[in-house]
């Protein structure tokens, strides 16, 4: 086991252009890791895996567990042992960066992060189903802001050149203490917690195979303002 890698499951260019149906199985995103984000068929909601658990958060609202056999089209996985964890408190999103750059420099490399602790505010967003034919870009989602709650944040910091690759910055799925609700991470105050985070050197893209992907049009003139109008 090799915790500096990330295993991703095709590329968020990808998933942009309406590449939304299944491909991977938890079974065999799991032998990618433990600890990672993704998102559900037909992208009816999200992923979240922490713990060795992976969960499904619907675009309805519910939180389960994955079952082995249910696939993903798009899952970024891997195995985390930090480098280091330190506390914070009084940090949003637009502040992480700066935060996280206090302690190692990230600009040129992938970390993986962890940030557990009690929010003032957390705003995320869960997919809903989407309906063949697949659309280009990301029109169906629900937004749902929570006060005053403990949860966790798994996600991951990826430098500017990979962008398309996977999603430039910072890609965090949230899950609360009860792990009753969760989602994608638009923007947070943290009252105070531990930011906990691991740099990972390599990364290893597994691409789909089947031919809703190989006949694909990837071509995406406007990709940025579609992945920042999906990804927040």
């Amino acid at each position: 086991m090799n915790s500096r890698i990330i295993n991703q499951y095709s590329t968020i260019h990808a998933l942009m252009s309406g590449v939304f149906d299944g491909m991977f199985t938890i079974s065999e995103i799991s032998q990618g890791g433990s600890f990672g984000i993704g998102y559900l068929h037909a992208l009816a909601g999200e992923m979240i895996a922490l713990d060795d658990t992976f969960f499904e958060i619907q675009g309805v609202g519910n939180v389960r567990r994955f079952c082995d056999h249910e696939q993903l089209p798009f899952a970024q996985l891997t195995y985390f042992n930090p480098n280091e964890q330190f506390p914070v408190s009084n940090i949003n999103k637009k502040s992480l960066y700066s935060e996280l750059s206090t302690q190692v420099n990230i600009d040129n490399i992938f970390a993986a992060i962890k940030i557990e602790g009690n929010f003032k505010n957390i705003w995320f967003r869960r997919m809903n189903y989407q309906e063949k034919p697949f659309i280009e870009a990301v029109t169906e989602q629900s937004e749902e802001t929570l006060h005053d709650i403990c949860g966790v944040m798994v996600g991951f910091w990826t430098p500017d050149i990979f962008h398309g690759v996977s999603v430039a910055g910072f890609h965090i799925h949230f899950i609360d203490e009860t792990r009753t609700n969760g989602g994608h991470v638009l923007d947070f105050e943290l009252h105070n917690g531990l930011l906990s985070y691991e740099l990972k050197q390599d990364i290893n893209i597994h691409l789909p195979d089947n031919s809703e992907y190989l006949n694909a049009d990837l071509k995406i003139n406007n990709l940025d303002d579609v992945i920042k109008k999906s990804e927040g």
